[in-house]
């Protein structure tokens, strides 16, 4: 997946809401410690040690993620100067080269990990445990309290620290595109289906899918469903929807019709994330969809030609009913160790204060609201475009989840598998509503 570091913007209400939905629960914490004290003692190990090279496997790809992280690992040589990190780029494969590493005993040092790649490392006792260098570090204390439950699993222990807020999918229009092929910016599912037509008519790709990843094509669903069933995906995932249902079958025929009109390109599901954006910015596209944490990046590339869209997919006349159903949500996550890393102790610390450095590196350099109780000042100025996201989450109504949030990992694979199977066009609605109902039932 295209997940930057702390690439969004949210409201304290909104990150209160979902952290309050949130099923882990902190342990008890004990007095502050004094973050000059800590720093200092950190500073005083890293002087004493040997010289250490760690693998680092993160998100490093296009410039924001590269900027970003840089600027923290900058900071870390202050932190502990006896460090030097090795970056490999994360691939941009649907995690399947994580999934390699890990089966194989070969996983980095330190890595970007989510909630759900953390509770299934758990069921091999794969990842050594950060609660204690997390309150070393200050991190416990630090973070503010609308997100300390963020910092916990569900077995109440701590294996990454959270760098990122709460964020969610979006489409976007490149307005340049439009107004050269006289298409109106759509606003509703009518007015969409029209423009799919009309660019596909003209020979101009209608919309930029990284259909490689298919977490992406369960997306593009959940969008779809959540125009009617605010639960989206989330609810398949807890067992409170089926996909039989009327709200979500309408969806799946709707991206039916949408893949018939010529919607993606024939060569979707082999599109990489950084295909799919270099065919948007470079006017060579009309639409895409990813989500918010690449807002600024976007805008700062694209300036005026940039149209945050969120979901033109509601039926006429409930436009509005449906506009602040956000797909996407909260995610655990940040940087994990692997209980067998050589340099363990040493990948603990480097991992826990790094991803407070990547904090501090999106504040300073996109303009970012921290998750810490103190935060630098930024060093940017917002576009009206990143500053209209961040006004406009104080609607926001409902959160689903995001793929990579799902619980049920048997029914997400099915999901998956369906949603892509499901932008080929050959299957019907019917039939994949009875597969994803099926795999419900045999995994409840």
């Amino acid at each position: 997946m295209k997940i930057g570091f702390l690439k969004a913007i949210s409201i304290a209400t909104v990150a209160g809401l979902l952290l309050t939905a949130c099923s882990g629960a902190s342990p008890d914490s004990k007095s502050p410690k004094n973050s000059s004290e800590t720093t200092s003692e950190s500073n005083k190990e890293a002087d004493s040690g040997e010289n250490v090279t760690l693998k680092l496997y993160a998100n490093y790809s296009d410039d924001q993620e590269k900027d970003t992280l840089d600027r923290a690992i900058e900071a870390m040589k202050k932190e502990m100067p006896n460090v030097t990190v090795e970056i490999e780029p994360a691939s941009q494969d649907d995690g399947q080269k994580l999934k390699t590493y890990a089966a194989s005993g070969n996983l980095p040092d330190i890595f970007k990990s989510d909630g759900v790649d953390i509770e299934i490392l758990n069921k091999s006792g794969t990842l050594l445990q950060l609660d204690e260098y997390a309150k070393e570090a200050g991190i416990i204390d630090d973070i503010a309290d609308a997100y300390k439950d963020a910092l916990y699993m569900s077995d109440g222990h701590i294996y990454a620290v959270p760098w990122q807020s709460p964020w969610v999918n979006s489409f976007y229009a490149n307005k340049k595109v439009f107004e050269e092929n006289g298409v109106k910016i759509p606003e509703n599912y009518d007015e969409f289906l029209t423009a799919v037509k009309t660019f596909n008519e003209k020979g101009v790709l209608p919309y930029a899918l990284f259909g490689k990843e298919k977490q992406w094509c369960l997306h593009l669903y959940d969008i779809m469903v959540t125009r009617k069933a605010p639960d989206g995906i989330k609810g398949l995932d807890e067992n409170t929807a089926k996909a039989g249902d009327a709200d979500y079958l309408e969806a799946a025929n709707k991206l039916i019709e949408l893949v018939n009109a010529g919607m993606l390109s024939k060569d979707v599901f082999n599109t990489t994330y950084d295909q799919a954006k270099a065919l948007f910015t470079s006017d060579k596209c009309a639409m895409f969809m990813t989500g918010t944490w690449a807002l600024n990046g976007l805008e700062q590339e694209m300036g005026d030609n940039l149209v945050l869209m969120y979901y033109p997919l509601a039926a006429a006349g409930s436009e509005e009913e449906a506009r602040w159903n956000m797909s996407g949500g909260y995610s655990q996550g940040g940087f994990s160790v692997p209980e067998y890393s050589k340099n363990k102790e040493i990948a603990a610390k480097y991992a826990v204060l790094l991803s407070r450095k990547v904090n501090d590196a999106f504040v300073a350099l996109e303009g970012g609201t921290s998750i810490y109780k103190d935060s630098p000042k930024s060093e940017t100025e917002l576009g009206p475009v990143m500053s209209q996201y961040i006004e406009d989450t104080k609607n926001f109504k409902s959160m689903s989840k995001f793929d990579w949030n799902l619980s049920n990992q048997e029914l997400k694979t099915v999901m998956e598998d369906k949603a892509q199977e499901l932008l080929t066009g050959t299957i019907t609605a019917e039939d994949f509503a009875k597969e994803i109902d099926a795999a419900i039932e045999e995994t409840n």
